[in-house]
């Protein structure tokens, strides 16, 4: 019995104690909220005693500023975003030259064009300036339509493509080049109504360095095929000169390659963006046809078709230089190259075997592989360089041995070559 007296007394001694730290918390709790409700209303008259996180928990934020769009007028520099103008206004010519008037009303109506024959336009320069509404692209570009007759028209076209932000539908609208040269950004209010149809749904398209070189390409196709003059104009001047010399030599490549020339397929390439101004692209398609296209800005660039017209071999010794000659020999028939190579022929052993130039071309068409691969190359202490020929890669057997003698004529690369007939 005692023992359970003395159980009570020491659980109410327990239970006063607990109810009097209670009190004493709650007291100092009260009074601290007092003193940082004061200190939030009138400040802290007694220095910095309040902790910070009680301070900063009854501070009011200032009200956050309002967000505006930006509006100014910026020039387009990306070429994924050029190629993608370019695209979405191409469309339009093409759907003009088509007949189909449900495309050419949504895009905007026609009442300036007449196409019949292929076209294709560029876009040279591009601004955009827009709000939450819209986005407006100011362009110039070039419209090319072919004439039928080897010849072609152009025409400089200033137009803007409003884009709708709520949707991918767009609209074109032609203005004169006074009008776009008087360009404003847009409004912070300016809206237009654009609703999304079948053919106006603006297409944007990522476009990376072999996209971007392929689309050199198919614009150079584009030119050689309706007017052969601008494909030529496009060839880099010092390495058109000497590769061709006029246009009518020109015309007999393309002539020679139209199969090839048709569908360029790139399966290796290289760029070299060094050069702060420019940035040149390199590669071989599927036929082992090889291409090189200086670019200074998009859609405006200069190309080479071999990689042997303006090799430097200053620093090569004389073995390196008789082997590179019959390497540039091999290439310049798998390039039609003909009148080149038929003149590096050395003049006693073209008379004897090729007194005209379309004999050696009848001979190379009949005698070597349509594409010459070099399996393997030596030169002898003789300076003979034999070389093993085959057409494919792939090939284990059919190959051809070559022996090419190699007459160096001066410090300039200038050489005459003769080979097993």
């Amino acid at each position: 019995m005692k023992n359970l007296k003395l159980l009570i007394i020491i659980l109410i001694i327990f239970a006063i104690g607990i109810g009097a730290v209670i009190l004493v918390l709650t007291t100092q709790n009260n009074k601290n909220n007092e003193t940082a409700n004061n200190n939030a209303i009138y400040g802290n008259s007694e220095g910095n005693d309040v902790t910070e996180n009680i301070t900063n928990e009854n501070i009011i934020d200032a009200e956050a500023p309002q967000i505006t769009f930006n509006t100014s007028l910026q020039e387009i520099t990306s070429s994924s975003m050029l190629y993608s103008i370019s695209n979405n206004i191409n469309k339009y010519f093409n759907y003009i030259k088509n007949g189909n008037e449900q495309a050419v009303n949504e895009l905007g109506g026609n009442n300036l064009y007449t196409i019949q024959n292929n076209a294709k336009y560029v876009v040279k320069q591009a601004y955009s300036t827009a709000n939450e509404f819209m986005t407006k692209y100011y362009t110039y570009g070039v419209l090319t339509v072919a004439n039928g007759n080897n010849t072609v028209t152009k025409q400089d076209i200033y137009m803007i493509v409003y884009l709708t932000a709520d949707n991918k539908g767009y609209r074109l609208e032609t203005i004169t080049k006074e009008e776009a040269s008087h360009i404003e950004e847009i409004e912070l209010e300016e809206k237009i109504d654009i609703s999304q149809g079948t053919y106006n749904i603006y297409e944007y398209e990522h476009i990376d360095n072999v996209g971007l070189m392929e689309v050199y390409l198919k614009d150079f196709i584009f030119r050689i095929s309706t007017a052969t003059e601008e494909g030529y104009n496009l060839l880099n001047e010092e390495y058109r000169d000497k590769r061709f010399g006029n246009v009518n030599e020109f015309t007999k490549y393309v002539t020679e390659k139209q199969d090839q020339l048709r569908d360029i397929n790139i399966v290796q390439y290289d760029v070299d963006s060094s050069d702060s101004d420019y940035k040149i692209y390199k590669g071989t398609d599927e036929n082992g046809n090889y291409y090189n296209i200086k670019e200074t800005s998009f859609m405006e660039y200069e190309i080479m078709l071999d990689n042997y017209t303006m090799e430097d071999y200053s620093d090569a010794s004389d073995e390196e230089i008789i082997e590179k000659s019959a390497q540039k020999f091999i290439l310049m028939l798998n390039s039609a190259d003909y009148k080149n190579a038929y003149n590096l022929l050395e003049p006693t052993f073209k008379q004897t075997n090729f007194p005209t130039e379309q004999d050696f071309i009848n001979y190379v068409k009949s005698n070597w592989y349509k594409r010459n691969i070099i399996a393997s190359k030596e030169v002898t202490d003789e300076g003979i360089c034999n070389v093993t020929i085959k057409e494919t890669l792939s090939t284990k057997s059919n190959k051809m041995e070559k022996q090419f003698k190699v007459t160096l004529l001066d410090d300039d690369m200038n050489f005459y070559i003769e080979f097993n007939v």
